[in-house]
């Protein structure tokens, strides 16, 4: 008994130091090889011990508007997370609370929708854009990355609303409140961790997506995956360093926004996980 005990035990720690190495080991190469003069980082095998230097992330800075389109990406990526959070949960409350034609089924429609292939959307929203005079803005990225948000957001926030006891929202109406009121003050602080793990979601839709920041967006509305695509790819071919550092950059506030927010998203996860 004592031996198989033991065996499930090592079993259980290789399989967890497999799925550790398969996830984080290509972030560790990432932002470990940034660092790697050009001397080290084509080294076979890699080079474990070296000298760090901050020259590619110098070049990065050097050779690129960074910050701009940063200060484009927050932009875009927040302005989508916001939007989708607000229009995402009256949309999934109604579904939740109210019975109308379409009330069941409209949920899945938007879910397929969204497997639709991205590259079949970029002409159709490409000549909206232009005949709105939206093409080469911010608004052109919010308003498709937030289409795009929309209904992962709805189907989330639907199993997290379906948590939220019915008698509770009765209470309050019957203490005076309107159904806004209760919606705001009763349901939301409600639904705050299964929020918190949309977000996520949402943010890192807006902050990573690159084929229609290439088609809609103009110099002054790109986001750092372009930076990404024009600066790592020269006559020379791909600059690894430069590619590694930008990655690291990039991934940076995703992986500071995860870990601030990581009791909620999994409390989320858990809440519209399990039926009550």
């Amino acid at each position: 008994m004592i031996g198989r005990r033991v065996w499930q035990t090592g079993l259980r720690a290789i399989l967890i130091a497999l799925a550790l190495i398969w996830s984080l080991g290509p972030i560790y190469l990432m932002y470990s090889s940034s660092f790697k003069g050009d001397d080290v980082l084509y080294q076979v095998p890699p080079a474990v011990f070296f000298t760090p230097t901050l020259e590619h992330y110098t070049r990065v800075f050097q050779s690129t508007p960074f910050f701009q389109y940063l200060w484009n990406t927050l932009v875009v990526a927040t302005s989508t997370t916001v939007f989708a959070l607000i229009f995402g949960s009256l949309a999934a409350y109604s579904f939740t609370r109210f019975r109308f034609a379409g009330s069941d089924s409209l949920p899945i429609f938007y879910l397929v929708m969204r497997m639709l292939p991205r590259f079949v959307m970029v002409i159709p929203y490409y000549l909206l854009m232009r005949q709105l005079g939206l093409l080469n803005t911010h608004a052109a990225l919010i308003i498709a990355y937030t289409s795009f948000a929309l209904p992962f957001t709805i189907w989330l926030m639907i199993g997290f609303f379906k948590e939220i006891p019915i008698e509770l929202e009765e209470a309050g109406m019957v203490d005076g409140c309107n159904r806004v009121q209760v919606f705001f003050r009763i349901v939301v602080p409600l639904v705050a961790p299964g929020l918190a793990a949309t977000a996520i979601f949402a943010f890192l839709l807006g902050w990573n997506e690159l084929l229609f920041s290439l088609v809609l967006a103009g110099r002054d509305s790109r986001t750092l995956p372009n930076i990404a695509v024009a600066v790592t790819t020269t006559e020379r071919g791909t600059e690894w360093g430069i590619l590694n550092a930008m990655g690291s950059l990039v991934l940076l506030p995703v992986i500071v926004l995860a870990l601030a927010v990581q009791r909620h998203i999994v409390k989320g996860m858990t809440m519209g996980a399990v039926k009550g």
